[in-house]
C-alpha cells in the first residue's frame, strides 16, 4: 500500500515515469487528465476522486485518493466514451473547476451528499512554472483530508 500511495503522490505531483508520455507535449503543458469527484464506497471518507491519466482516448494509469496524499492505482471503468469526449473535446474551464469548488463546500455544509462532477484538464501551459497545476487541482481536492490520518478534518 505504502509502494502505491508514494507512486500515486508522485503522479499526482506531475513527476511520474508513467505519465512522462501524456505529458510529451511540452515540458512544461498539463497531461491530459481525466478526473472525476464523487460520493465515497468507504463509509469514512464523504467523498474520492478518481484521476486518469490519458493517452489519447485510452487511460494509461488510473487512480482512486479518499485524500490528497494517498492514490491507489485502480482498474479503470469509466466508459470509452466518456473518455473519448475528454480526449477530443474542449477541456473543463477553470471557471467551472471553481464553481464546482463553491457548490461542493455548499453542499458540505449543508450535509449533503457530494455529486458526481467530471473534469477534463488538457493543454494547460505553465502546468509547474506558473503553478497552475496547484491551480487546477486543488479546487477538486479542496474539503478532503491531507491524510488517512486527518479523516475528521
Amino acid at each position: 500500500m505504502l509502494k502505491q500511495s508514494v507512486i500515486a503522490l508522485s503522479v499526482f505531483l506531475g513527476v511520474s515515469a508513467m505519465s512522462t508520455p501524456a505529458m510529451a507535449q511540452s515540458s512544461d503543458m498539463s497531461p491530459v487528465l481525466f478526473l472525476e469527484s464523487g460520493p465515497s464506497d468507504n463509509p469514512e471518507y464523504r467523498r474520492m476522486v478518481f484521476v486518469k491519466y490519458l493517452s489519447g482516448s485510452s487511460v494509461r494509469v488510473a487512480y482512486k485518493a479518499y485524500n490528497r496524499a494517498e492514490f491507489a492505482q485502480v482498474r479503470n471503468t469509466t466508459p470509452q466514451d466518456v473518455l473519448s469526449k475528454c480526449a477530443a473535446g474542449a477541456a473543463t474551464s477553470f471557471s467551472d473547476i471553481r464553481a464546482f469548488e463553491r457548490a461542493e463546500a455548499r453542499r458540505k455544509r449543508n450535509g449533503q451528499a457530494p455529486e458526481i462532477a467530471r473534469f477534463c484538464i488538457k493543454n494547460v501551459s505553465g502546468w509547474e512554472s506558473r503553478g497552475n497545476r496547484k491551480k487546477y487541482l486543488d479546487p477538486i481536492f479542496n474539503g478532503m483530508p491531507y491524510a488517512a490520518s486527518l479523516k475528521g478534518t
